[in-house]
Order: C-alpha cells, then structure tokens, then sequence
C-alpha cells in the first residue's frame, strides 16, 4: 500500500520533509525552537544555583548529568546548545548550520531562562550569589580557565554533533555533560567554572537585585569571555576538520 501522501493526492502535513518513510525528519517551528533553549536554560541555571547556594559536594556531576538529559531531551527540537557561546560557535563554523535570525533568537531565549532561573532559585532560598574569581586567584587567571574550557566545551559540541561522522551517533550528550563535569571539577575553584554568558548575566542580574549593584563587577567580563573560546573552538574545528565535507545546506 503506498503510504505517500501526494501519491493519493493528499495534502502532505507542514511538518514532514517529503522523503522515503526511513528518511522522515519532524521540522519544528522556530518558536519551538526557542522555546526549548529557554527550557534547557532554564534547567542548567537553576541547578546551578541550587548546587552552588547548598553546598553540594556533587555540584559537578549535579550539573553534568542535568545538561546531558537535557540535551538527550530537547537535542531533536532545537539542537540543545544551552549557551549563547554554543550558538555563536556553530553559526560561525559557516557551514549553513544555524541562519542568523535564529542566532539572536535563540540567546534571547537562552537569556530568558536564565534569567528565570536565577528569579527562581532566589525566591527559593531567599538568597543568591555572585560571580567571580574564587579565593586567591585573580581575574586574568580566571579569564584564561574560562575562555579555556568555554572552547573545550564548544569544540566537544562541534565536533559530536555537527560533523558526518559522528551522524546518528547517541553518545553526544554524555561528550557534552562530562566535559562540563570535568571543567567544574577543574576550575571551579578558581573561576566558578560558568562558561556561559546566559548564567553569567542571569545570576549576576538577580545578584544585583538582591546585594546591590557590587555584585555585577565581573559580570561584562564572564558574559564576553566565553565567545573567545567558541572562536577558538571554531578555528580549532577547522584546522582538525577541514576535510569534512558533508553538505549540510543540501540535506
């Protein structure tokens, strides 16, 4: 029995691809889209400053573990990046990966969840925290770490989940989730391991609503840095990568 919708003269439903039963791929809207990094977002936030305003001696594999079920959940739908630093890094591969309008859209979406995380957690526990170098280190040495494992992160995302050959592979989120343990485990005691402008700027804003306005003294510095490391990950994508030549823009 053909199962085509056009062949029996149906209309064929907005959200298939025509293709061959096997080559199907469900199409979200772009509002979907947004509203799934908002989501994972969201998430990753608010376990972030529930770790970090309890004390948890787990943190990182706390934190790990949440971006990578986050990322197996919402991965189909928007591509799960979680962190402007992420976008910017696979929009700027230039591979047709990502159009323009949906870079903004997405950050601003990322932006959001964070910022409503960092309201929740707030409301939660009736307290909040600030951003910084941790004890005796200084702001360059936390730079250097941060814009170190930003491109560590963005260079992991690159490589398992836009790249042919690691098509239809199912192990991309756990590559992601331990890189981000293995970083809070590394650096968190001296930058506070964020890698992230969404939980840079959400955390620091709600910080700044609670303690005043001392608590955004790093905030422009944690919320520009990690793009330095997606542009290091993206030339270091290319340098390791450059004979890939898969088409995505023909898929």
């Amino acid at each position: 029995m053909n199962q085509n919708p056009q062949a029996q003269g149906r209309p064929t439903p907005p959200y298939f691809e025509v293709r061959t039963p096997a080559q199907k791929k469900f199409i979200h809207s772009t509002s979907c889209k947004v509203l799934a990094e908002f989501t994972g977002t969201y998430y990753l936030v608010f376990i972030v400053g529930c770790n970090v305003l309890t004390n948890s001696i787990g943190a990182a594999l706390s934190i790990g573990s949440m971006l990578m079920v986050m990322i197996y959940a919402l991965g189909s739908v928007s591509g799960a990046h979680f962190n402007p630093a992420v976008t910017v890094a696979i929009w700027a591969s230039q591979r047709g990966l990502l159009p323009f309008g949906d870079v903004c859209l997405y950050i601003g979406g990322q932006i959001s969840g964070g910022l409503c995380a960092a309201l929740s957690y707030w409301l939660l526990f009736g307290s909040t925290f600030t951003i910084g170098p941790i004890g005796q280190y200084n702001l360059m040495a936390a730079m250097i770490v941060e814009v170190l494992y930003t491109m560590a992160l963005c260079y992991v995302v690159l490589n398992v989940t836009t790249t042919r050959k690691q098509d239809g592979s199912n192990y991309f989120g756990l590559a992601i989730g331990f890189t981000i343990v293995s970083a809070a485990l590394t650096i968190g005691g001296i930058s506070g391991c964020v890698l992230n402008p969404a939980v840079a700027l959400g955390c620091s804003l709600v910080a700044a609503m609670h303690e005043g306005s001392a608590a955004l003294a790093y905030t422009a510095v944690y919320f520009c840095i990690p793009f330095v490391g997606a542009l290091l990950a993206d030339f270091a994508f290319y340098v390791v990568q450059k004979r890939d030549e898969y088409n995505w823009q023909n898929m």
